[in-house]
């Protein structure tokens, strides 16, 4: 061993072990930082076990999520704070502090890092920013809400953002969600027909991913793949879809009420929630920034997603989607603003109850949602209920034990849908006769 040999050599020693006792001792260093990447990598270590207690912290009331591709797959980065995207974006207007509270708070039980977009008001925007072509309503909200969307893929350009998920300040999810972002991305890859090795774990050869929409429709025109999910308890009932828009999926291989589907989008309305590429943001900002076609973001969106102008299709999605809208308790006229012409407030409009009144939060298109379940997360608790229990497929889950189903590829051509084929629709509509004729004559024979 060499010993200091001046008092300056012996004070630097003294430092520097004193500087590696800190590093070894502190929460973020050696094992314990080992410990936190393999937490977010993999889904169980250091995870509380599901026979005893309570979770140690909030975001460890968390639900299997159950991988069985190679730990070299990307797919394992869904369990990550961004879903394996590269960026959680949430627009939000800057006054609608309210709005961020609730997604500060979703996301903080769901383990999320999600950064705010600011929101645009349409009628702050300069004369010379309007687009010069515009197709549809001339609102002040749907100038705003459009350049809002324009302003993340710019973002995206300008700072190589390769994907992102875009969500707006009313999405809610299900706390299931992880496990649905597995069972997406395995669909969508399915479709791409992606193998290993690639960058995303939603595959590599993707525009947009609508997760979020508010109705959707498939191209049944065409040879096609689908991946579906049968028995999926996060599916909402079809008494609970409200939406007009929704697909045709007359062929026998995709039956199934609480089956949820992930094809390629023809049209689709709403943006509550949608991922998209670097590729497809800069498509997206193309289209409706150079060429003569900008209109409402969500209906620039269905025009690509239609036509497919590139080549590959733009849009792939779920059925029924994931992601649903969160309505807060209080008046209803808070729930959006695009159609809000201002930032101002209307004169009586602070705190005091209406007849437009909400008493009770709702959670739209979800099952288990989390905005619902924020207060039982935080007390620990690991059974959650069904929104609508009458007509859900449970009426509550464990997240302890609960372990997601797991779909398959089909595939299905023009001819198989009954609505597009006279002859098989006949066919159905005789056999549905004599079934209901048997069933008839059974009850007269009792």
């Amino acid at each position: 061993m060499v010993f200091p040999r001046s008092s300056f050599q012996l004070a630097a020693l003294c430092i520097t072990l004193f500087s590696s006792f800190v590093w070894f001792f502190s929460p973020s260093s050696g094992s314990n930082a080992f410990r936190q990447r393999a937490s977010d990598r993999y889904p169980h270590y250091g995870s509380p076990s599901s026979k005893g207690g309570s979770p140690a912290s909030i975001t460890d009331v968390r639900p299997i999520v159950d991988f069985d591709e190679p730990a070299s797959d990307p797919i394992w980065d869904i369990n990550n704070r961004t879903l394996g995207f590269q960026k959680i974006y949430a627009i939000s207007m800057m006054h609608r502090t309210d709005k961020r509270d609730y997604l500060a708070l979703m996301a903080m039980v769901s383990d999320l890092d999600i950064e705010f977009a600011d929101g645009v008001n349409g009628s702050e925007m300069h004369p010379k920013a309007y687009p010069s072509y515009w197709k549809g309503n001339q609102a002040m909200g749907d100038y705003g809400c459009w350049r809002a969307h324009l302003n993340v893929y710019q973002h995206m350009l300008q700072n190589r953002i390769q994907t992102a998920l875009v969500i707006e300040d009313d999405a809610d999810w299900d706390v299931m969600l992880r496990p649905q972002m597995v069972e997406f991305a395995r669909g969508v890859r399915a479709i791409q027909d992606a193998t290993l090795p690639m960058h995303s774990p939603y595959g590599d050869n993707w525009d947009l991913l609508a997760v979020g929409h508010t109705g959707a429709n498939n191209k049944p025109n065409k040879d096609q793949k689908y991946w579906l999910t049968p028995d999926d308890p996060t599916v909402i009932a079809e008494s609970r879809r409200t939406w007009g828009r929704k697909p045709d999926f007359s062929a026998k291989q995709l039956g199934g009420e609480h089956t949820r589907v992930i094809m390629e989008v023809n049209k689709l309305t709403g943006t509550a929630a949608y991922a998209i590429s670097l590729r497809g943001a800069t498509r997206l900002l193309y289209d409706q920034s150079m060429l003569p076609n900008a209109q409402a973001i969500d209906m620039a969106q269905l025009a690509l997603c239609r036509h497919d102008p590139y080549g590959t299709p733009f849009c792939l999605g779920a059925y029924p989607m994931i992601f649903g809208r969160y309505r807060a308790i209080g008046p209803q006229d808070k729930d959006s603003d695009r159609r809000a012409e201002s930032n101002e407030a209307e004169a009586g409009t602070g705190g005091y109850q209406n007849s437009n009144d909400r008493l009770e939060p709702e959670s739209e298109f979800t099952v288990f949602p989390v905005s619902l379940n924020i207060g039982r997360m935080m007390k620990g608790e690991w059974v959650l209920p069904a929104n609508a229990p009458d007509v859900d497929l449970v009426k509550e889950v464990d997240l302890r034990t609960f372990v997601f189903p797991r779909g398959r590829e089909v595939f299905v051509k023009p001819e198989e849908y009954v609505d597009r084929n006279p002859e098989l629709k006949e066919q159905l509509e005789k056999q549905q006769a004599e079934l209901k004729k048997d069933g008839e004559g059974e009850k007269r024979r009792r």
